[in-house]
Formats: structure tokens, sequence, C-alpha cells
């Protein structure tokens, strides 16, 4: 079996130049169809900087229910392109401190438990602001442990 046929990556946004917010206003991930989730976001930035992010939940795809989903921690990678180590930090926002300048990577891992289930909570999605010193944004998702698999021709929709 194909990766292709057990991963999604959904990327519901733009590649943003020169953002300081990066939001998914319109477009969230539908949890419903996977265990997992890694949220990932890359930022090309002239220099060390800070940004607040926020992962956020809802029960259905409008986001009238939205609510916080907290995050204790992420994976990082600040080096550029020069390796793909990538580093455990344990926080709850993102402070970022890359090179002068330099393709900077951070993954917030989701689990489907994380979610509240008891009010049927499915949806996800990040939103970024107070981006400093950033000359462009890209956020993707991976969806993996997908619920139900049919090959990579026959995926669930991710985006909702």
């Amino acid at each position: 079996m194909r990766l292709s046929d057990n991963v999604i990556t959904a990327q519901p946004d733009l590649t943003l130049a020169a953002a300081t917010t990066f939001t998914t206003d319109t477009n969230v991930v539908d949890m419903g169809i996977a265990y997992k989730m890694r949220c990932i976001l890359k930022l090309n930035q002239s220099g060390a900087g800070t940004a607040t992010v926020t992962l956020k939940q809802s029960s259905e795809a409008a986001g009238t229910t939205e609510k916080a989903l907290a995050f204790t921690g992420y994976l990082k990678n600040e080096t550029g392109v020069t390796t793909s180590a990538l580093t455990a930090v344990t926080a709850t926002s993102l402070t970022t401190a890359g090179p002068t300048t330099g393709q900077n990577t951070y993954i917030f891992e989701v689990r489907s438990e994380d979610l509240d289930a008891d009010n049927a909570f499915r949806y996800v999605r990040m939103d970024v602001t107070g981006i400093s010193n950033n000359t462009a944004a890209d956020l993707s998702y991976e969806l993996y442990e997908l619920r139900h698999t049919g090959g990579a021709g026959d995926m669930e929709e991710a985006i909702a």
C-alpha cells in the first residue's frame, strides 16, 4: 500500500507573502475522517520573531460553535533547509527564533481524542496572528490514521 493511500494532505488557503496574519476563516479540516492530523506551518523569515498560534475546533464547518483547542507543544525546524531534524518544544504559544533568513517549519499534532467529543466537535483549523519578520507563510494539514481507506483516488474530502 502506498503512503498516498493512507494520508490526506489538505491546503485550504493560499500561501501568503509578507503575511502578519494567517487565518483559515472559511475552510476547516474534518477530523471525522481521521484519528490524527498534523498542522504544518512554514514561515520564511527575515529574522527572529513571534506569532500567536491558535488551534480552533467546532462542531460544524461554519464555525459558529468554535472554541480554542489547547496544545502543549509542537515540533520545529528553524535551521532553514540545512537539515530535516525536528526539535520538540513544550509551549502553549509559538516564538520563532530562526536564522536571519530562512525557511522555518512548525508542526502541531492533533488527535481526535483532543477534540470536545461530548459536543460532537470534529472540525479543526489554525489561526496565526502577529507574525513578525515574515516574508511568506504556508499552512497545510496532513490527516493520517484514516478511519476508512479507499486508495488515493477514492479518499474522503478533508476540507469542509
